[in-house]
């Protein structure tokens, strides 16, 4: 009898320390979290066999939100993928892997993680992507990058112990390493290895996550990384990996540094509000710049809608005031086609003018959805090589591996094909190339020609509304696109440029930049 009431007192215990809050998990029965022994910064155990490192601790503070009791699993790291991928852990943290998504489930991101290439200071070559070809290149077991480099024509050469292979890239066995971030910058202070150098590379961040056989427990992470995010406990502690590796920790000092310089900064701004007057007065000078700059694009722009109305108006007056037995019928043939082309002169202005107007006006302009940039930039080359005049080429430089990007599609074929027709009609030999690429958090794309350059009036407002006063009368078909190719850009809060084609020694690149969320 005492027995089992010893037992139903044991059985209640436990009930009541497993609570819905805490999916279960009791101090009887902890949450097994699985970590790799030897992965520093990130988590590792030290000398003293204690759990160790920025998930450890980021991992402490999710698990007492959360009320739930945990325990660690150390093991080496491909024991520890296994462990979690068949549930014999309860919880793990590691890349997010499209491969893997149907076997486990993934947390939302705690933070991203950039990859950077690292090579030799004294190394004279040039190393991104595009210049590994025939390298041998050591990294971490990843099958994109893996493809990534096979299909660059690189020597991919997966390894197991990273710091080994810092030391081997050092003798001289591979031409550069692949890794994360942090961990170039983490190996080469904690071994020493100043004579490596490293420089990011245009690869697709990955996302470091939870992961765990749980779904319930996966989504209670999720709700609760939420709230870590706005009380900054994410930021709290993964932050230090920029300032802080291991044993090595910004001095006093530095800080006091940091607080001088911001002392000094905030001095330097009250000064500069001193001589705010001359950035007034200069804008001043720029605001009536602009009322000239419209007086005279309403000028020019009643010339260029004058030109073909008179042409229409008197070409049609001539043949209704011919008797028709009397003008040979080649002539009014000849007569109808000016009347046709200036009347699809005229149309092609106004159309220019009411997008302007539509841009201008407008405060959702954009529409944006997933595209395929790769696919939709071989249709608009495709379609421009059609209209090439002979001997003329388009190139297509596209970035390894493709892009996808969520953007307004209609915006960016109407700014490329513009470009692109502008490269095409100035361009009789030679070559145009049209390069395309992820930068700074956007797109960049560059159409650079060796056509007849830009006119010396024109480079420094050739995207403004006619600043000159000649430009209509120098162009045979006036236009407003790269103004309509501005107006765009600017609002999406991009960048948009021409410059002389230095590069082949004629020509032109116009080329723009625009935040867009690459995929």
């Amino acid at each position: 009898m005492r027995q089992r009431i010893l037992n139903l007192l044991l059985l209640l215990t436990l009930a009541l320390s497993a609570s819905a809050d805490n999916l279960g998990y009791s101090k009887y029965k902890p949450l097994l979290f699985g970590i790799d022994m030897d992965y520093a910064p990130m988590e590792y155990i030290d000398d003293k066999g204690i759990p160790r490192g920025f998930d450890v601790e980021f991992t402490r503070r999710l698990m007492k939100r959360l009320d739930i009791p945990f325990t660690y699993s150390p093991n080496t790291w491909s024991n520890i993928a296994e462990d979690v991928l068949q549930g014999k852990v309860d919880l793990g943290m590691m890349v997010y892997s499209p491969y893997r998504k149907d076997l486990t489930n993934y947390s939302r991101a705690v933070f991203r993680l950039y990859y950077q290439i690292v090579y030799a200071k004294k190394s004279e070559a040039r190393y991104g992507l595009r210049d590994v070809e025939g390298k041998k290149i050591a990294l971490m077991k990843s099958r994109p990058i893996v493809d990534t480099l096979t299909k660059v024509g690189a020597k991919a050469m997966v390894v197991e112990d990273l710091k080994g292979a810092f030391l081997d890239l050092q003798k001289g066995k591979y031409d550069a390493l692949i890794c994360f971030r942090y961990q170039a910058r983490y190996i080469i202070e904690e071994l020493d290895l100043y004579d490596l150098t490293s420089s990011d590379l245009a690869l697709t961040p990955r996302e470091y996550c939870y992961v765990s056989h749980s779904k319930e427990l996966i989504d209670a992470i999720n709700t609760e990384l939420d709230k870590m995010e706005e009380d900054g406990e994410i930021d709290d502690v993964y932050g230090n990996i920029r300032s802080a590796f291991g044993k090595t920790v910004i001095p006093k000092w530095v800080w006091l540094l940091l607080a001088s310089i911001i002392i000094v900064g905030l001095t330097l701004v009250v000064i500069q509000q001193l001589v705010a007057r001359k950035k007034i007065l200069k804008e001043m000078e720029r605001a009536k710049k602009s009322e000239e700059l419209k007086d005279i694009f309403l000028s020019n722009l009643s010339h260029s809608l004058r030109t073909p109305l008179n042409a229409i108006i008197g070409f049609s007056d001539l043949l209704m005031s011919s008797p028709a037995d009397l003008m040979p019928e080649d002539e009014q043939k000849e007569l109808l086609g000016l009347i046709n082309t200036n009347g699809l002169q005229l149309l092609h202005l106004i159309n220019e003018l009411l997008s302007l107007s539509d841009i201008e006006g407008r405060n959702q302009l954009f529409d944006r959805s997933v595209v395929d940039v790769e696919q939709k930039m071989s249709v608009y080359a495709a379609e421009t090589r059609m209209q090439l005049q002979k001997g003329v080429q388009l190139k297509v430089v596209d970035p390894i591996g493709g892009m996808r990007a969520r953007l307004d599609e209609k915006l960016l074929r109407l700014i490329v094909m513009h470009l692109l027709d502008n490269a095409r009609e100035h361009t009789t030999e030679g070559t145009i190339t049209l390069t395309y690429y992820a930068k700074q958090d956007g797109i960049y794309v560059e159409v650079k020609d060796t056509g007849r350059g830009l006119p010396e009036n024109l480079k420094e407002n050739i995207f403004t509304l006619l600043s000159d006063k000649n430009t209509y009368l120098q162009k045979e078909t006036p236009g407003l696109g790269l103004s309509i190719c501005k107006a765009i850009i600017d609002k999406g809060g991009g960048q948009i440029g021409a410059k002389d084609n230095e590069e082949d020694g004629r020509g032109t690149v116009v080329w723009f930049w625009a935040p867009v969320k690459i995929l």
